[in-house]
């Protein structure tokens, strides 16, 4: 019989992995999570399974719908845009926050970018999901520095829905590493308010890539089934399809 710790420990690893595999979106936008199939790839019983998924949805990353089970969120364009205005107003605040720490004459800046600005440096050219990622660390180092755990816990909450959206946004900008790189060494450097007007660029560039961002996302599915109509046409022949 298991112990306390190693139900926790087995819950923990349940969690994480699960979590991870809804944030960079392993599976389809409405798909079913189904908890049997989930818990046999696992190798776990379903109780971590449920407990795991039931902490997803309180964190706003699945849906649970009565009697049918667990799905994918499927965010609207307008849902996402919330999610980057939300950020935007969070990590304002956080810095608005740093600012008025400040002592005169003393610039202690955020050490703490300075890994992450070597990182984004010395990649010649960084994945879009690091890009993604490095993102949401600035967001989360911001409000760490502001000392409001709560703020920390809703920037973080926010990262995590809008990561895969974040992932696409890097897909269609040409040098997203090169802004990033600038970011954490205004950050690093203390200029606060140079890293907010940056801020404020980074969140205007977003709302407008957004829409062709939502048609990236749709465009491979229409892609698939483009191909397999051509797939049958041509089976079928010119002349099966002019009946």
């Amino acid at each position: 019989m298991l112990s306390k710790t190693d139900n926790l420990n087995i819950i923990k690893r349940v969690y994480n992995s699960l979590k991870a595999s809804v944030i960079s979106h392993q599976f389809g936008a409405g798909e079913r999570l189904n908890i049997e199939v989930l818990a046999e790839d696992l190798r776990v019983s379903i109780t971590p399974v449920r407990e795991s998924l039931l902490r997803l949805v309180a964190e706003g990353l699945i849906i649970n719908v009565p009697k049918m089970g667990f799905f994918m969120r499927t965010l609207s364009e307008a849902d996402i845009r919330d999610l980057y205005e939300m950020n935007h107003i969070l990590t304002t605040w956080s810095i608005n926050q740093l600012m008025g720490d400040q002592v005169p004459g003393l610039r202690l800046g955020m050490p703490e970018l300075v890994a992450l600005n070597k990182k984004l440096k010395l990649s010649d050219s960084p994945s879009d999901e690091i890009i993604a990622d490095s993102c949401g660390a600035i967001f989360e180092f911001c409000a760490r520095r502001s000392g409001n755990l709560e703020i920390v816990g809703r920037v973080k909450n926010v990262n995590d829905r809008l990561n895969h959206i974040r992932v696409c946004e890097s897909r269609m900008e040409q040098t997203p590493v090169i802004q990033l790189i600038e970011i954490t060494r205004q950050g690093i450097d203390g200029n606060y308010i140079d890293l907010k007007t940056l801020f404020d660029e980074q969140y205007s560039r977003s709302v407008v890539l957004l829409p062709h961002v939502m048609r990236q996302r749709i465009l491979p599915v229409i892609a698939v089934a483009d191909e397999s109509a051509a797939r049958v046409v041509g089976v079928l022949g010119a002349g099966a399809v002019a009946k």
